[in-house]
């Protein structure tokens, strides 16, 4: 059951009256403003902690793979890109090639 604001000055003021006002302060500092029911226990905060962490790791994990992905996607574009090297140094060398045999061709022409 929670406590209402009412309550809780209606308690001090009982308090103030049985045990003085000086140890009736003191009592009613050590309690939560808003009631117990809105104070964790160790445990709970604990259990809160090893949640978090757990989705944490999860997310860690989730980002290792991510990582190893990219690595995959790194390397493949290295292939492609020394593949198209290969092809574009292959293109240029028949290309010229063939440009030498034209000019071959049109110097033998009477």
């Amino acid at each position: 059951m929670s406590i209402t604001e009412a309550r809780r000055t209606e308690m001090h003021i009982g308090l103030r009256e049985s045990l003085g006002p000086r140890v009736a302060d003191s009592l009613m500092e050590h309690l939560p403003p808003s009631g117990w029911g809105n104070v964790a226990r160790q445990s709970e905060m604990i259990l809160r902690f090893d949640m978090v962490q757990i989705q944490f790791e999860m997310i860690e994990r989730r980002f290792e793979e991510i990582d190893r992905r990219f690595d995959g996607i790194d390397k493949r574009l290295v292939m492609i890109e020394s593949r198209m090297r290969l092809m574009i140094g292959t293109g240029l060398t028949i290309g010229l090639a063939m440009f030498g045999l034209q000019v071959q061709i049109l110097l033998s022409l009477p």
